[in-house]
């Protein structure tokens, strides 16, 4: 090999070398490029806090309004289990003044997100800005706007009480606790609690198929109300998460719900 071409191997490989390290430095240079891009984006991402970056005030102003919240009697009943509840208006009306009285308030709207799902926002405020939230997706029983209405309503009386660590009484004077104990065995010895007995069919997670919800939504046409009023006594918010062994017993008792309606024995 003669000193010439010695030279230009040499050079050629020099050149090679230098255009390894010129690509290299360039995926390199593209790498962090990305990234940076990368982390733009995900800075830019509004946040999916359930409360605001500082909450010491509205912790401050909850806890004295829990202490001041009144006990919230019954004053509605539920003819599907024959059991009373608070409706909604009578437990925004005994805690409203309170929470104004500490610089608090709720607001309650729904947001329609990019899947289509709708989303109850239910927020605490303070007067400092501070606040803390709390989210349920809305299932309406079927596709129309009674069905929506009910479903609704329910969840908002469910996320407003939750919010704030509500809880109702069917006797203000009594102790919440033994209330409770008394309220479950008066309810057993009627009949109408949701699992009077154990039975291991009841207990399983398995909900009513689609002929069943058929069904059901057959029987409850033009009685939305009757509709809420199974959402509310079985603790469910679609008719479709309705456990298949509750399902008869749903059914009868929606029957006889509207015979007695209509004058029918």
């Amino acid at each position: 090999m003669t000193k010439d071409t010695k030279i230009e191997k040499v050079e050629e490989t020099k050149d090679k070398r230098e255009s390894f390290i010129d690509q290299l430095s360039y995926l390199r240079a593209l790498d962090n490029y990305v990234n940076e891009k990368i982390e733009e984006k995900l800075s830019s991402l509004p946040e999916d806090a359930y409360e605001s970056s500082k909450a010491n005030e509205i912790n401050t102003a909850l806890a004295k309004a829990q202490g001041d919240f009144p006990q919230i009697g019954f004053n509605r009943e539920n003819p599907y289990f024959k059991n009373k509840y608070a409706d909604f208006d009578s437990i925004v009306r005994a805690v409203k003044p309170v929470l104004a009285k500490n610089g608090l308030s709720v607001t309650q709207q729904t947001i329609i997100t990019e899947q289509g799902s709708t989303i109850l926002s239910t927020k605490l405020r303070h007067t400092s800005g501070q606040w803390i939230e709390t989210k349920a997706r809305i299932l309406p029983a079927k596709s129309d706007a009674q069905s929506y209405a009910s479903s609704l309503t329910y969840m908002k009386r469910y996320s407003y009480m939750a919010l704030l660590n509500i809880t109702t009484s069917d006797d203000v004077s009594d102790d919440d606790a033994e209330r409770a104990v008394f309220d479950l065995r008066d309810a057993k010895s009627k009949g109408v609690a949701l699992n009077t007995k154990y039975n291991p069919k009841e207990q399983t997670s398995e909900t009513i198929t689609k002929e069943q919800l058929d069904e059901l939504e057959y029987e409850l046409s033009d009685y939305d109300d009757v509709a809420e009023m199974v959402l509310d006594g079985l603790k469910i918010q679609s008719l479709a998460d309705m456990p298949k062994g509750k399902f008869m017993a749903a059914v009868t008792r929606i029957r006889s719900i509207k015979n007695a309606r209509e004058g029918i024995r």
